[in-house]
């Protein structure tokens, strides 16, 4: 009987053995994140911000003002990185005093610069281009006989797009390098009429995305499709219910054979959002709308306490019993559509639209465009292209800022139909309204949704069959006896850059504690690579 009872806990052990080696030697469900390389520069109290410019498998490119001139001209610093954030070039490019960088954009190896003169609206224009690979250096001046109050700016080929209002009316124009010519696109200037979009496609083609703002029963979404000298190539008009009021909208860039238009709407007069819209662009048939109101989605109300997520839902069915929408609200803007064989990623974030005065940290901001927090919804850097147009609802003004809510991340199949949500709550994180805070990776089947607070990054890491899970990592410094003393949180966050890499960007006072003399802090800007694995 010993002898029985010996063994059979020799044997147990033996199972338990098995169990804990079987644990090991199965890999992970979750991926991680992790920190590879770092690139600091020292800079001044008084130096201005630098504008971060991805240019995807090519590297960074960072440019900024320099407090010196040459013959009545401003010097404006570019420093170009490679992949492993190495140094690989640095000049000075010589900008007329008068004129603020309002825009950039990249493809093909070239960089955009665009400069405008005086602060909303403009005749004026200068475009300055750069050649990553033989870092020639061309610089147009744009002219023209209106006044242009740009909304948005992107490139096709070698040629730029403009978006903007002239006077309350939607205009497109594009510059064509080669020949040094500006062309009026037609088909613009329409009254009642708001820009939401313009989208470079992957094709060398172009987006645009105008709403009917008026008052008559029936109402259109209007995409128009040109190519890259400004030819039509498409137009669909889509219908909007009476009821409905369409606040934003964006488009997909033909990663795929598929167009989506996605955004947001409400019900009625306001600014808030009831949900969001998508709609599968095909000119040959009738597509309806599809609306999905935010109490629909499974995680966009986590921010909320259960109790209150309880009511609202109860409530949300009650109404829609007895026929009426949801009266849950919120102020949520699209960021960017990430295309792959899934289908469309919307990435969106929910903000509070409160205001206070937020007192900068470092140096002097006069110009209202600096840094790379000058709202880069997909990597767009004009103040708000939703708040420059006549339609207005968002206040940019330095002293205003936003408490952002939480980021909402949904997939969409290639029938405009949501299969998948997820959401990541931001702890106490104000920014300017603008400001995009989040950004995704998406590696295998896992999607890796996260944001910078100070010096961490918040992760959360999903699967579209599993349950997500919570992270968070320091942001590592570049020697191991560094010690930060502050982080400033105006002008910093995390983008994805390529594949399966992100960057997160700030600036942070350092002292390093091997350094036994007077001048052992450091005033540093930094740019930190990530890897999703």
């Amino acid at each position: 009987m010993i002898a029985i009872r010996i063994l059979s806990g020799v044997f147990s052990i033996k199972v338990n053995l098995l169990i804990i080696l079987m644990a090991f030697s199965v890999p992970s469900v979750w991926g991680q994140f992790n920190a590879l390389e770092r690139y600091e520069k020292d800079v001044k109290l008084s130096d201005n911000n630098f504008t971060i410019i991805p240019l995807e498998k090519n590297g960074i490119a960072l440019v900024r003002e320099k407090n010196k001139y040459s013959a009545g001209n401003r010097l404006r610093e570019v420093i170009l990185l490679g992949t492993s954030l190495e140094e690989i070039w640095q000049a000075d490019l010589e900008v007329k005093s008068s004129y603020d960088l309002i825009g950039y954009e990249y493809g093909n190896n070239l960089i955009f610069l665009l400069f405008r003169e005086g602060n909303v609206e403009s005749r004026e224009f200068i475009l300055i281009s750069l050649n990553i690979i033989n870092h020639e250096v061309n610089q147009f001046e744009i002219k023209h006989e209106f006044t242009l109050r740009p909304t948005h700016f992107t490139m096709v080929g070698e040629n730029v797009i403009f978006g903007g209002y002239v006077a309350n009316e939607p205009a497109i124009m594009l510059y064509e390098t080669s020949k040094k010519l500006l062309k009026v696109i037609p088909g613009f200037f329409l009254k009642d009429t708001e820009l939401l979009d313009v989208q470079a496609n992957k094709n060398n083609t172009f987006n645009t995305l105008l709403i009917e703002r008026n008052s008559l029963d029936k109402r259109h979404l209007v995409l128009k499709t040109f190519d890259e000298h400004g030819g039509l190539l498409l137009e669909d008009n889509i219908e909007i219910e009476r009821d409905i009021n369409i606040l934003t909208g964006i488009t997909s860039s033909l990663e795929r054979e598929e167009l989506i238009l996605l955004g947001t709407y409400t019900e009625g007069p306001g600014r808030e959002a009831l949900g969001f819209y998508s709609v599968m662009i095909d000119p040959f048939s009738e597509q309806s709308i599809n609306y999905i109101p935010f109490v629909s989605l499974n995680t966009l109300l986590n921010y909320l306490p259960s109790k209150r997520v309880s009511k609202i839902k109860a409530k949300s069915k009650e109404r829609s019993e007895s026929g009426k929408a949801p009266d849950y609200k919120a102020f949520v803007l699209p960021i960017r559509i990430e295309e792959n064989e899934e289908g469309f990623y919307l990435l969106s974030e929910m903000y509070d639209p409160a205001s206070s005065t937020i007192r900068s940290t470092r140096g002097n901001y006069n110009d209202p465009y600096y840094g790379y927090g000058y709202p880069p919804y997909n990597y767009n850097p004009f103040t708000n292209r939703y708040s420059n147009s006549p339609y207005s609802y968002n206040n940019t003004s330095q002293n205003t800022s936003a408490k952002m809510i939480e980021s909402i991340l949904i997939l969409f199949d290639n029938q405009g139909k949501m299969v998948w949500d997820n959401s990541l709550k931001y702890d106490n994180v104000k920014r300017y309204v603008t400001e995009q805070v989040s950004d995704f990776t998406i590696k295998d089947e896992l999607v890796f949704l996260a944001y910078k607070n100070e010096s961490e990054l918040h992760i959360n890491t999903s699967a579209l069959t599993t349950e997500p899970e919570m992270d968070t990592i320091k942001i590592p410094l570049k020697n191991p006896s560094d010690i930060i003393r502050n982080e400033v949180e105006e002008d910093s966050g995390i983008r994805y850059w390529y594949g399966d890499f992100s960057f997160v960007w700030g600036y942070q006072s350092i002292k390093s504690t091997d350094r036994k003399t007077e001048d052992s802090v450091r005033y540093v800007f930094y740019i930190n690579k990530f890897e999703a694995e």
